[in-house]
């Protein structure tokens, strides 16, 4: 029993318990080390992020006032004339059959619901050729899954600063800006996409329904007929008409569109309705005017 209460195992335990205690304290240390270390790298990578948006949205502001002069053909502020377009890339033949081959993957991609690993190869190609038109359309599809349609926007105007006759980016453009109720841009977007292509249909519905929302009834109805000329049983298009003409207080050409929905659709009680309506109106003012 005396060796438990010996000198040396005394010593013994005493070294035992000071190299448990300097083990603790230097994890100790070394932990916090490694807390003011990230902590510090954070504290950078926030400012950075910061920063990193701060640039991105002073980008956006300025395409923005660059597309507005543009378009309305007003002058832009002073030390933003310039509009800088980036340079093509030459590519060697392996890097353009890599990116074709990345193009078809991220579209399988996309159309299996995988966005993640399709972003991951879009970032990818792009690595390789910045302003592929592909690559970027194809990521402006997925912030449009996302709703987050100013991104989309800011990659159609990049491209279409590139290539100002693609009637495809215009429209994708027109499209992006509409869904952000951006109705007077993206009306100038589609007149623009017009005089490229007056053969599409997408364009003067388009036209048509923005010139209504923007109170300018005369204009769409111009975009309408057209497009009925293609589209003569389009009786939304129809409907759109005889509201111009109802706003524009043009009764008789409303009654003509109207009566063509009701040949198309003959059980449409609201339009039904709005015939007799107008109808009443028509003979109001011309008992009116016989009793003047």
């Amino acid at each position: 029993m005396d060796i438990f209460f010996s000198d040396v195992l005394i010593r013994y335990e005493i070294a035992f318990v000071g190299i448990n205690v300097i083990y603790i304290i230097f994890h100790l240390l070394h932990s916090l080390f490694l807390s003011y270390i990230k902590l510090r790298n954070f504290l950078g990578n926030k400012k950075t992020a910061a920063k990193i948006i701060e640039e991105q949205d002073q980008k956006a502001l300025n395409q923005e006032t660059v597309w507005i002069s543009q378009v309305t053909e007003t002058p832009l502020p002073k030390g933003e004339e310039e509009i800088i377009e980036p340079q093509p890339i030459n590519l060697s033949w392996d890097e353009k059959q890599h990116i074709v081959e990345l193009i078809k993957t991220i579209r399988t991609r996309i159309a299996r619901g995988e966005f993640s690993e399709a972003r991951a190869r879009i970032i990818e190609g792009l690595s390789i050729e910045k302003f592929n038109k592909d690559l970027n359309c194809l990521l402006a599809s997925l912030y449009e899954k996302e709703r987050d349609y100013k991104k989309a926007e800011l990659i159609y105007k990049d491209l279409i600063l590139m290539n100002d006759t693609d009637p495809e980016l215009y429209l994708k453009l027109g499209f992006a800006l509409s869904i952000q109720w951006k109705y007077e841009i993206a009306y100038e977007i589609y007149k623009r996409l017009f005089s490229l292509d007056e053969n599409s249909t997408e364009t003067l519905d388009m036209l048509a329904n923005l010139g209504h929302q923007l109170g300018l009834h005369k204009e769409s109805n111009e975009y309408a007929y057209i497009f009925l000329k293609k589209n003569p049983h389009s009786t939304e298009i129809l409907y759109l008409v005889a509201i111009n003409h109802i706003n524009l207080e043009e009764r008789l050409p409303a009654m003509e569109s109207l009566k063509k929905i009701r040949t198309i659709d003959p059980y449409n009680g609201n339009i039904q309705e709005l015939i007799q309506k107008i109808e009443l109106e028509i003979e109001m003012e011309t008992n009116f005017k016989v009793e003047e």
